[in-house]
């Protein structure tokens, strides 16, 4: 976590800051020169250092802190999908020297498209605790006021009754670049009261904390995943209060299921033709965890670095022979699946895609670009793993292709 002074160090003397600085209204000395160079950037850090005013300097620092969060290669990736349909701002990221100087930028020019990018970062960062569910529904998502409001009134109604907050909801609708939809909706929690400084007065602050909701629907598919403090009632909940207020269609209970994913087919190995037209190099089943028939038992195999990207199922044959559980019905609850890429030129070492998938339904795609994403969408199809319709990306995914896969290193 870099703290303010790091930012400016590391931020151009650009437009941009004076702008923000500006804003903020900074005392500069006579004479001032925005001159882009180190001694300008430690100078701004002593001024900021030395003002008077604690409650702008705290604002100050505030700022900059908030406008660096999407620093990173994940926020990287929601910026360009927050702009990718604005030609103007996305020139404007492009020209940016790195992904501080992006985030930064985007939050003083633009702050609406920076909180956008901000969800779609806090869904991908939080993909692995989503659950996936198949509506069945493909239909356009309602903008209108009255589905949204009606939607926020579900959602009220859910949280009074269950903790007796949530009275305040705010919704938002964005698309992303792959076709599908993100809505996002913050909610009011319980009051609390935090010690806290203004300035340089120190007091009890009441307010309310934010309850963050996140749904990703692909009209496509009927697809959507949700990512929502608490258990299977309060996901079934934003389900259902999207389905019947954002879809216009009313959505049983019981059909809003995470999907149960059949890993059997990966008894016989990794069979996937078209990941080596893809480029991969290797594949291979790097470990399994079985149930016993009677559910009293687990054991987790894994094949060994030594074993030169063999199978695990291979290994479980060579070594169980006449008491293999593979064959002796016991189930496969969740699996790692490895991918190969070739070495990159001038290395000898083998880029790995290592894929994590279970039988309830959760897989680690998310940690992938789109491009990739999609690529190994389409080979759990081929496998029978996923079905066509629970891919996000179903009109891509399983069709054949000569790209390369991205690299982990780009």
């Amino acid at each position: 976590m870099q703290n303010y002074a790091d930012i400016l160090i590391n931020l151009p003397i650009d437009e941009t800051l004076k702008t923000f600085l500006e804003k903020h209204a900074l005392p500069l000395p006579e004479g001032w020169s925005w001159q882009d160079n180190t001694y300008t950037s430690r100078t701004l850090v002593k001024l900021i250092q030395s003002y008077l005013d604690t409650v702008k300097r705290d604002r100050i620092i505030a700022g900059l802190h908030a406008s660096s969060t999407l620093a990173h290669p994940l926020g990287k990736q929601a910026m360009f999908q927050a702009t990718h349909d604005k030609p103007s701002e996305l020139v404007g990221l492009i020209g940016c020297k790195n992904d501080l100087h992006r985030s930064f930028w985007l939050y003083v020019n633009h702050p609406a498209l920076f909180e956008a990018a901000a969800e779609i970062e806090y869904l991908d960062q939080h993909s692995q605790q989503a659950q996936q569910h198949d509506l069945g529904l493909r239909r356009e998502v309602n903008r209108d006021e009255r589905s949204i409001t009606d939607f926020c009134d579900a959602i009220k109604v859910f949280y009074q009754r269950e903790l007796g907050c949530g009275e305040v909801c705010v919704v938002n609708v964005l698309d992303r670049s792959q076709g599908t939809q993100l809505i996002t909706i913050h909610a009011k929690d319980l009051a609390t009261a935090r010690l806290e400084f203004e300035g340089s007065q120190l007091q009890r602050r009441v307010g309310s904390p934010n309850i963050h909701m996140v749904l990703e629907y692909s009209q496509i598919t009927g697809v959507v995943r949700t990512i929502i403090r608490g258990g299977a009632k309060y996901h079934a909940m934003l389900c259902e209060a999207f389905a019947a207020h954002m879809l216009g269609v009313s959505a049983e209970a019981q059909r809003i299921q995470r999907p149960v994913l059949d890993l059997s087919r990966l008894r016989l190995g990794l069979q996937i033709p078209q990941a080596f037209e893809d480029g991969f190099v290797g594949l291979q089943v790097k470990s399994l965890h079985l149930l016993s028939p009677c559910e009293r038992l687990k054991i987790e195999c894994s094949a060994s670095g030594s074993t030169d990207r063999q199978c695990v199922t291979d290994l479980i044959g060579a070594y169980f022979q006449n008491e293999n559980p593979l064959s002796r019905g016991w189930e496969i609850h969740a699996a790692t699946l490895n991918l190969f890429m070739a070495p990159t030129q001038g290395k000898s070492r083998c880029p790995l895609v290592s894929v994590e998938v279970t039988s309830k339904g959760r897989l680690n795609l998310h940690k992938f670009d789109e491009k990739l994403r999609t690529q190994l969408e389409g080979y759990l199809v081929h496998l029978a793993i996923l079905e066509p319709k629970q891919a996000l990306n179903f009109h891509e995914a399983g069709t054949k292709g000569n790209s390369q896969p991205m690299s982990l290193f780009e």
